[in-house]
């Protein structure tokens, strides 16, 4: 017994456990803790301890328990150096002899040796057992729900991605070929504005040949006053025709102006903080539910 028990004090004076500074006079084997007198007569009117041994005077041992096991699951949470030894059904709670005097005097106790002989076999163990069973395969299934969520939104975003790519594709090909029907109005438009000005260009030309000879050959008559006379008279009718023909010319020497603007519905769009497309978001979408815990009774 030695070798789990702790020296006491020098002169082999021991202590209560429940008491400070209260000298012992008992040892309980059971509960393997030192009793006051008055702590002694309490532990013998508890049912639960009547069956206990008590060492008194010279036969209780000069040293004191160690904590009662090597295990921290045996301690008490309240009292880390002793262990636990009762049962409160009261308050399902476990605890050691301390607890037992201090908190759990008047509750319903229960002695742990006592009651766990046959726990194995109770039905509280088995629950116990079977919950952790089908809470362990509630978990299996929700990884594999987990599982296939992550899946699903890596599917998700792939497939979203695509068909943005798509929209993108399609507004590119729109305005491609929007800018080919543009580029040919305005190249269309150049190559007839500049046709009709070239043929006035050429009209204008032999206008100015023509008046360039007709002036030349009425020069050339001007060292004979009969010939110039009739040169100066059909002069006169070729000027006024070349006169009407340059008016024409001039009336006729003028281009289309022409500006390109963005259409409006465009402008809408640029402005627009959407823009091409927009993420509509629903609801988390679940795969799997998780059956409702069947919480075992105390």
């Amino acid at each position: 017994m030695a070798s789990s028990l702790t020296l006491g004090s020098t002169d082999d004076t021991m202590f209560c456990h429940l008491c400070t500074n209260v000298r012992a006079s008992a040892y309980c084997l059971d509960c393997q803790i030192y009793l006051c007198p008055s702590c002694e007569s309490q532990h013998k009117k508890f049912p639960t301890f009547k069956d206990h041994r008590l060492l008194t005077d010279n036969k209780m041992p000069s040293f004191y328990p160690t904590c009662h096991g090597t295990d921290d699951l045996n301690k008490c949470s309240d009292h880390p150096q002793e262990e636990i030894r009762f049962f409160c059904a009261s308050h399902d709670s476990i605890y050691c002899c301390i607890c037992n005097t201090t908190k759990h005097s008047s509750c319903q106790q229960k002695y742990i040796p006592d009651i766990c002989k046959d726990f194995i076999e109770s039905g509280e163990y088995k629950d116990l057992t079977a919950f952790f069973q089908n809470t362990a395969k509630t978990s299996i299934n929700c990884l594999q729900d987990i599982e296939n969520c992550i899946k699903k939104v890596d599917h998700l975003s792939s497939s979203q991605v695509e068909k943005l790519r798509k929209f993108k594709a399609l507004i590119i090909a729109y305005l491609d070929q929007r800018e080919k029907e543009l580029l040919h109005e305005i190249h269309l438009t150049r190559d007839q504005d500049l046709a009709a000005l070239q043929k006035l260009q050429t009209s204008a030309d032999t206008i100015k040949s023509d008046l360039n000879k007709a002036l030349a050959n009425l020069k050339s008559h001007e060292d004979n006053a009969n010939n110039l006379f009739i040169a100066s008279k059909r002069a006169h009718a070729l000027l006024n025709q070349l006169t009407s023909s340059l008016e024409d010319i001039t009336s006729k020497t003028k281009y289309r102006e022409y500006d390109l603007e963005k259409d409006p519905m465009l402008e809408v769009l640029l402005k627009n903080a959407a823009g091409m497309a927009q993420l509509y978001m629903s609801p988390g979408k679940r795969t799997y539910l998780c059956p409702k815990a069947n919480i075992l009774s105390k």
